[in-house]
């Protein structure tokens, strides 16, 4: 069958990749199918969604779907039925998390629910043979007006069963370009901490906690690395794990296989409860360049009461200066406009910040998400504006006790000025000419400039 997925991105950091749809495209295409991709990150018109739809006439088409972008797919979607009659199967993390929300749709015919390539497989087949899809797991769907709600799928315990996932259905080396020659991997899915912000929690209440977080073997990883460096010209390598060092045996034995094989810089992700001298070590041996780690509020109570972060001050502290001491640069995750926090919690996030001394720093607004636990606690207190969450660099969907969203971004604007202005004037004022110019393209282009030259310990 040919298969027409649907990438609606539209946020503008990170240009990425749907890891969803690579996996899903190479599961496709290994059974025999026709797979074709409309990618929105970069743009897309409405001539271009036709020629596509005259040229490759699918028989089917398939949409992800996040918070932030639900509207846009809709209007894509609801765009692409007005000229080309079709089944449309949606899925993604908005999907999952709300799929009463996007089975009302007119435009949305199936949602699948949860991981997506064998529930897309067994829903083509099911068009193909004219079946019923009664005894499909993982989807409801539409029939004459009445909504079918199927039981939930299991989760693939055994990702190494998959294929790598299908880069080449995107311009990849646009996006290498756009990102410095930055290749992003993952090497497990889910997350198995309780924080009240993140789709995770509420996602192992869904479908159990047991075997959540899952992992791929180290020789996949390797294997599937090696497929993308010996295609595309890569300089640095991103691992995109929301926590990539909770298991510290793994990551020693990674960092070691990773060093004789690969061998190129990479970044990850961490939490600073999993951070220690031994680690770092074998990070850094290994070509590690940064470790991005959440600060998220310096308020103690907001953090561990509100956001359940369960860290301490000393924990943060002492993970960045352990990182920092092995020649590692550092990157905290900030957010802003937190139910609960105050103008007082703005100036603690501040100073610990200070105190930590990051290289580099990103502020959020927070956004209330379906899905998650301060999404509920917000829509009990009537702070909710709107159901969905907003571009969480630019705005919020919760109306805050004590911030006006023109507030926060200020707050958001000048953060990084007011954490480095006294141990770097320099790097402070690059940080507000990047809040104030980034959407400027002279200014985009001097930066990348700047940057390519190897000015990075002060643009980033």
């Amino acid at each position: 069958m040919q298969i027409l997925l649907v990438y609606p991105n539209i946020s503008d950091h990170p240009l990425d990749i749907s890891f969803g749809l690579s996996s899903i495209s190479a599961v496709l295409k290994r059974e025999g199918h026709s797979v074709k991709l409309l990618d929105c990150t970069f743009g897309i018109s409405n001539g271009h969604i036709k020629k596509t739809l005259k040229d490759f006439r699918p028989d089917l088409i398939g949409v992800t779907i996040a918070s932030n972008d639900y509207l846009y797919a809709i209007k894509i979607v609801t765009f692409i039925k007005s000229i080309y009659s079709v089944p449309v199967i949606c899925g993604g993390f908005y999907a999952t998390t709300a799929p009463e929300n996007v089975i009302k749709e007119s435009c949305f015919d199936i949602v699948a629910i949860g991981e997506g390539e064998e529930t897309m497989l067994e829903v083509i087949n099911a068009i193909q043979h004219k079946n019923e899809m009664t005894e499909i797991s993982g989807i409801w769907y539409k029939k004459d007006t009445v909504i079918y709600k199927n039981e939930m799928r299991k989760r693939n315990q055994n990702i190494d069963s998959l294929p790598f996932p299908d880069r080449q259905l995107f311009d990849y080396p646009r996006y290498i370009q756009n990102n410095r020659h930055l290749a992003t991997f993952l090497t497990s899915i889910g997350c198995p901490f309780p924080c009240t912000y993140c789709i995770n929690k509420g996602l192992m209440q869904k479908f159990g906690s047991q075997n959540y977080l899952r992992l791929k073997s180290i020789d996949y990883i390797i294997r599937e690395i090696k497929s993308v460096i010996s295609t595309y010209n890569i300089r640095e390598i991103e691992f995109y794990d929301e926590t990539f060092t909770i298991f510290k045996q793994r990551v020693i034995e990674f960092c070691s296989v990773y060093k004789s094989e690969i061998n190129i810089p990479f970044y990850i992700n961490a939490r600073v409860e999993t951070i220690d001298e031994e680690i770092a070590l074998h990070l850094k041996n290994a070509g590690c360049v940064r470790v991005s780690m959440g600060i998220e509020t310096g308020d103690e109570f907001v953090r561990n009461q509100i956001l359940k972060r369960n860290q301490t001050d000393k924990q943060i502290i002492d993970a960045f200066k352990i990182i920092k001491a092995h020649g590692m640069q550092t990157h905290s995750y900030n957010m802003v406009g937190i139910p609960y926090e105050n103008p007082e919690s703005i100036k603690k996030t501040i100073e610990l910040n200070r105190i930590c001394e990051p290289d580099f720093i990103a502020v959020s607004i927070f956004n209330a998400y379906k899905g998650t636990e301060l999404h509920e606690i917000c829509e009990s207190n009537g702070w909710l504006v709107h159901e969905n969450g907003m571009s969480y660099f630019k705005t919020s969907n919760i109306r805050h006790p004590h911030f006006t969203i023109k507030e926060l971004k200020n707050i958001r604007d000048h953060f990084g000025y007011e954490v480095f202005k006294n141990r770097n004037y320099k790097r402070a004022l690059i940080d507000i000419m990047d809040k104030k110019l980034l959407h400027h393209r002279m200014y985009v282009i001097l930066r990348s400039y700047l940057i390519s030259m190897g000015i990075k310990n002060h643009i980033r």
